[in-house]
């Protein structure tokens, strides 16, 4: 009886407890809301009905569900236009009437461009982590550094090829690093060149060995890998090749998964944001945007005169940038087969006459700031109008934030540019648009047909805030 007796004190404690704990998240739900009611109501002035107090939760409540799945769009291009503007008035005296190049030296004594000594060939590629702290880069050498952001220091996890009686030509070429990139969650890093491979690193484990050895080396390509990008918040990987063939990786498996055909001529480039549409470009002077899950792709052109593009950068499912190699800047819709919005030309201006091609563009994910690069002296920063919020009979819309139906609203306008000598072939944003990782060389990313005088083979951080 007295056993019958604690085991009913014990189920009536543990109701206890599951009413404590119930009581528990109701409150705490409460306070969150009021929290959220007492910072809307601090940040505007005037009186308000309960219904825009509903209005004004409810939007808080799905930018914190968006911002916590990573899909909150930033508006940072007014900050980062601010914070070039300040650097540039600081150094405005010494920098009047003075060259590109001469101008990127004051910025590099002020401290607001920092050059990273490691490559002995030009860098072609750069990556960043996701919170920003480490850097990636590959070069024409082989070699292939992972650099501590903040303090500059660097763990080799490729030695570069120096002793050319020790290997042939044809040896140094095929360990050129054309392509690199991180996963989201800061695990793996892929590295792809001209010998045709897919290197897999566990990047916890780079630095704290002798032997940076990869995990796997995925072979299937049967010339070089030009082009690495993981789709955003996921392990699956997609590289490019110049064999015309798109690749598809699991690395939870650390299998290949499947081969996408379509393209006429070498691939330069590709990129992946959210949804599984991975964008591609290539030599046939189209642009890509593969369905996977419905096995099709969609082909996109310029038009007659366009030249064929150099890079590509996703800005947000459905939306991407193409620079080209006759200067253009191009704007894209996945649901429109030409370009939205105003054309920018010679977006890095002209040199014998002829318009400059766009050897690199960069854009942090989801936000409004895209960055450029050229063989003119400057990295330049644009703003990128895609989206607009509204609400519709006092309900939140939040799909990613993006309702936009008008093509007349989007488009790209210049913010401002920072001088940076040399060739820049990569860039990376950094988290908020603090700052960029480029890489910069005397030689442009895929050949040697030409050189830039007195530039240095260096990873430059920027700082852009």
């Amino acid at each position: 009886m007295n056993n019958v007796g604690h085991s009913s004190e014990d189920s009536e404690d543990s109701e206890e407890e599951e009413e404590t704990a119930d009581a528990k998240r109701l409150r705490m739900a409460r306070e969150y809301l009021d929290k959220l009611e007492a910072q809307e109501s601090s940040s505007e002035e005037g009186e308000s009905n309960s219904d825009d107090d509903v209005d004004k939760v409810g939007r808080r409540i799905a930018k914190e569900r968006l911002r916590k799945s990573g899909l909150l769009q930033s508006r940072i291009s007014d900050s980062v236009l601010e914070g070039i503007q300040s650097m540039q008035s600081s150094i405005a005296d010494s920098s009047q009437g003075k060259s590109a190049e001469a101008c990127a030296k004051l910025w590099i004594d002020a401290k607001y461009v920092t050059y990273l000594r490691g490559h002995d060939l030009t860098p072609t590629c750069v990556t960043l982590s996701r919170q920003g702290n480490r850097a990636f880069s590959g070069a024409k050498d082989g070699s292939v550094i992972m650099w501590n952001v903040e303090d500059g220091k660097k763990t080799t996890i490729l030695s570069a090829i120096k002793d050319q009686y020790a290997a042939n030509l044809n040896d140094r070429n095929e360990r050129e690093i054309l392509a690199i990139a991180t996963s989201d969650d800061d695990r793996y890093l892929a590295i792809g060149g001209r010998d045709n491979c897919v290197r897999i690193f566990d990047t916890r484990t780079l630095g704290k060995s002798n032997a940076n050895t990869p995990l796997t080396t995925m072979e299937g390509h049967k010339k070089p890998v030009s082009a690495l990008a993981f789709r955003s918040r996921s392990l699956d990987l997609y590289s490019g090749s110049e064999d015309r063939c798109i690749r598809r990786y699991d690395l939870n498996a650390m299998t290949y998964v499947e081969t996408l055909y379509g393209h006429q001529s070498p691939i330069v480039a590709i990129d992946c944001a959210n949804k599984n549409r991975p964008v591609s470009i290539a030599r046939d002077r189209t642009v890509r945007v593969w369905k996977v899950e419905e096995d099709s792709h969609l082909v996109y052109r310029g038009g007659g005169d366009v030249g064929s593009a150099e890079c590509i950068t996703a800005i947000q499912d459905g939306w991407f940038v193409t620079g080209h190699d006759d200067g253009r800047l191009l704007l894209w819709k996945e649901e429109k087969k030409r370009p939205v919005g105003d054309v920018i030309t010679a977006a890095h201006g002209h040199q014998n006459g002829v318009a400059r091609g766009v050897i690199s563009c960069g854009a942090l994910g989801l936000s409004d700031v895209l960055a450029t690069g050229s063989n003119d002296g400057y990295l330049r920063l644009w703003k990128v109008r895609l989206f607009v919020l509204s609400a519709v009979a006092n309900q939140i819309v939040c799909t990613s934030l993006v309702v936009n139906t008008g093509e007349k609203d989007a488009g790209i306008t210049p913010l401002d540019s920072i001088p940076v000598h040399g060739y820049i072939n990569s860039i990376a944003m950094g988290p908020e648009g603090k700052f960029c990782v480029v890489a910069v060389g005397q030689e442009p990313r895929l050949g040697r047909w030409d050189r830039v005088a007195r530039a240095k083979n260096r990873v430059a951080i920027i700082r852009l805030k």
